[in-house]
């Protein structure tokens, strides 16, 4: 669904889009920055378990475009200046370690350095499409990479990332498709782990 290199029209399309679609580099379409948290880690006053707030790092970031429930640390009222706030419905993506995870905030935090945040856009986009783009060019780049894996990457580089964007609509049209689609990815392993539990109980019934 997303064009070859080289290419500006992907060979799978909903019917009524016939435009060209526009490649650009990320510096020219998005602003971002890193994630920040004061020094040295390990200083107890950074973190506050019981009245702090979630702060994400890359083991927070799940592969399904979602932070995890919980997060592992919670951030301090003092180290809080320190770190970089995210609101609900921010796209960030992982820049070290599980390099090119993916997520659109579900809830509001402070963010690590070790992640890339997308503030603002300029130009017109659904930040649903803009996490599976940005998802899909970190595919892209893994399969290219020496043995499959990209071993670090920084701002700068990405800056130069080259994506091809649709219109708006079809932007749209592109992510409510590939939603619907991991929304029964997800229905399907919730019935999947029930399934699972009721085998268990059934076991224990049988030869307990």
């Amino acid at each position: 669904m997303f064009p070859q290199e080289g290419e500006c029209v992907p060979k799978v399309r909903f019917k009524g889009f016939t435009k060209d679609w526009e490649a650009r580099k990320l510096d020219d379409i998005a602003i971002f920055r890193r994630g920040s948290f004061p020094q040295p880690y390990g200083n107890p006053e950074w973190y506050d378990k019981d009245q702090g707030m979630p702060f994400v790092q890359v083991v927070d970031v799940n592969d399904d475009l979602h932070l995890v429930n919980d997060t592992k640390q919670k951030i301090s009222k003092k180290a809080q200046p320190k770190s970089v706030f995210v609101p609900v419905g921010k796209v960030i993506v992982t820049l070290q370690g599980s390099i090119g995870r993916v997520a659109i905030t579900q809830y509001p935090a402070y963010v690590d350095r070790t992640i890339l945040i997308f503030e603002e856009y300029q130009m017109k986009i659904n930040v649903i499409y803009w996490a599976y783009i940005i998802q899909e060019k970190f595919n892209i780049e893994k399969r290219t990479a020496p043995g499959g894996t990209i071993k670090t990457i920084t701002k700068e580089v990405l800056s130069d990332f080259e994506v091809v964007l649709p219109s708006f609509e079809e932007q749209t049209a592109i992510s409510n498709f590939l939603r619907n689609i991991d929304e029964q990815i997800t229905t399907q392993k919730v019935k999947l782990e029930n399934l699972k539990l009721l085998k268990t109980a059934y076991l224990q019934k049988i030869f307990v």
